[in-house]
């Protein structure tokens, strides 16, 4: 099991950018059934608001890309309260969005690797056990 955050999974539509190859590989080990992707609620809404607003796509093909990404079948989990609070505190200690920090929490509760392809993120959290950059 992994959690993964929006930026490896939008390397599945935007298959020529920087570590696309290694996140198609995370993509099919899910698929076969090898590892299970888990992610928190907000990973839908991060995907559908890059779609919508950061890449220049038509309404249609941003509909399909979203409808794509859903078709996986992630494990999608909510955030307790302690948990937003340790979401709060990470980002305050390491200079992140709780967005961001939300996932590295989801994967503390579930004792699984956290895997970003956002080398910014990445730089600010690196020494974080489980933390992973694509």
């Amino acid at each position: 099991m992994i959690v993964l955050d929006s930026s490896v999974a939008l390397k599945w539509i935007f298959a020529d950018e920087e570590g696309a190859e290694h996140a198609q590989q995370i993509r099919d080990a899910h698929i076969s059934g090898e590892n299970e992707i888990s992610v928190p609620s907000l990973f839908l809404y991060e995907i559908a608001n890059v779609l919508a607003t950061k890449v220049k796509l038509a309404v249609e093909e941003a509909r399909e890309a979203f409808e794509l990404l859903c078709a996986f079948e992630f494990d999608v989990h909510e955030l307790d309260g302690e948990e937003y609070l340790a979401a709060m505190a990470l980002s305050q200690q390491h200079k992140i969005s709780v967005y961001d920090a939300s996932y590295h929490v989801l994967a503390q509760r579930l004792g699984c690797r956290f895997v970003t392809a956002d080398r910014k993120f990445w730089e600010k959290v690196r020494l974080l056990e489980v933390a992973e950059l694509l």
